[in-house]
């Protein structure tokens, strides 16, 4: 199966990546900085570059973001280009493509603290 992955050189796209790739599937990983895990080098935000990355996917991942981490380096219309507008510009070009489906981590939660065992949140938030 052909996939996408925005984000592959994030930390969770970097995970996918690699885990699809295990899987036999075909991935292209699309991210703004170069990696080993980075097919294409571009922007969620350039409808030309999404369109072509999207030619024959079947699912994509969609885990590019600017998040708190940020703040301090990026201005806010670079989180709006990045968050809002290329995750529109990803739906609409899967939407066209064909694309069967889209799956959207809109939190770094996916990770993290997310991951630590239960007992962790009953003695850290008890009051």
């Amino acid at each position: 199966m052909k996939v996408m992955v925005t984000g592959s050189s994030g930390h969770l796209g970097e995970a996918l990546v690699r885990t699809l790739r295990e899987m036999n599937h075909e991935v292209i990983g699309l991210d703004i900085k170069t990696s080993a895990f980075t097919t294409v080098a571009g922007s969620v935000d350039d409808a030309g570059c999404v369109r072509e990355c999207m030619r024959g996917v079947q699912t994509v991942y969609h885990t590019a973001t600017l998040h708190k981490p940020h703040v301090a380096t990026h201005s806010m219309q670079q989180f709006i280009d990045t968050n809002v507008s290329g995750t529109l510009t990803l739906l609409q070009a899967a939407q066209a493509s064909g694309v069967r489906a889209f799956i959207f981590t809109s939190t770094t939660s996916v990770f993290g603290d997310a991951l630590r065992p239960r007992h962790f949140y009953r003695k850290t938030y008890r009051n």
